[in-house]
């Protein structure tokens, strides 16, 4: 069950802390999303910030909102740039683009404050954001939200993709050994040849161990934004 909060209410880190997957539904106030032209659901596919207060964005719209998006999207940001745009299926499009990013914004905030990004859907004015973010920050994510939003729905639930993802102790000591080095970081603080002579492993050994590690906890992830799309076809 959503939770109602007044009328105007990216990358998870691991060692932050408890996880809390929040999904949030609301009105975008003054976003081109609350646009009536824009007559089809589209997802927000990914994100990436980008230097100089830019966002590369991946989104899927209906072939028919294409220009009606663009032209919305030119006139609501300083700076838009199209990479590219690909056919999806027989009437769906994979729009490429940069744009600059607000003050405040969804992205920047759940790239700010550590979290991870799962997936956002835009419908009939409202947007639905659905993240992972470490429970010591959801007071602030959401405090950020409710400047730009109204009519927000909240549902939270405790997240530990580690443990829900079955890994078994050798895992567990690969890849908590791998984050205290630094494998994961951009750019990474020690490289394979390493992680493997403080493991006492082979290199081939350990990235067969870091392959499986990142498919049970991606799967898992996966599983649990399928069971959501299930949920919201049964609703609707």
């Amino acid at each position: 069950m959503f939770l109602l909060i007044g009328e105007k209410s990216s990358l998870m880190r691991l060692g932050n802390g408890p996880l809390v997957r929040l999904k949030v539904r609301a009105v975008h106030d003054g976003c081109w999303s609350t646009d009536e032209r824009i007559r089809s659901e589209m997802r927000i596919l990914d994100f990436r910030i980008m230097s100089d207060n830019r966002l590369r964005m991946l989104m899927l719209i209906d072939k028919e909102d294409k220009d009606t998006l663009l032209d919305l999207l030119k006139k609501t940001y300083n700076l838009f740039i199209v990479n590219g745009i690909s056919k999806y299926g027989r009437d769906k499009l994979i729009i490429s683009f940069i744009k600059s990013i607000q003050e405040i914004s969804v992205p920047k905030l759940i790239d700010q404050y550590h979290g991870f990004f799962l997936g956002s859907i835009y419908k009939n004015g409202i947007e639905e954001w659905n993240f992972v973010i470490p429970a010591r920050e959801v007071k602030v994510v959401l405090s950020n939200m409710n400047l730009i939003m109204s009519r927000m729905e909240i549902k939270a639930d405790d997240y530990d993709p580690v443990s829900v993802a079955a890994l078994n102790s050798q895992e567990l000591e690969i890849l908590n050994t791998a984050y205290e080095l630094g494998y994961f970081d951009f750019p990474r603080e020690t490289d394979l040849k390493e992680l493997s002579r403080r493991l006492n492993m082979s290199e081939s050994t350990v990235s067969y161990h870091l392959r499986n590690i990142e498919r049970k906890i991606l799967s898992n992830i996966l599983k649990d934004y399928n069971r959501g799309l299930e949920s919201k076809v049964s609703e609707e």
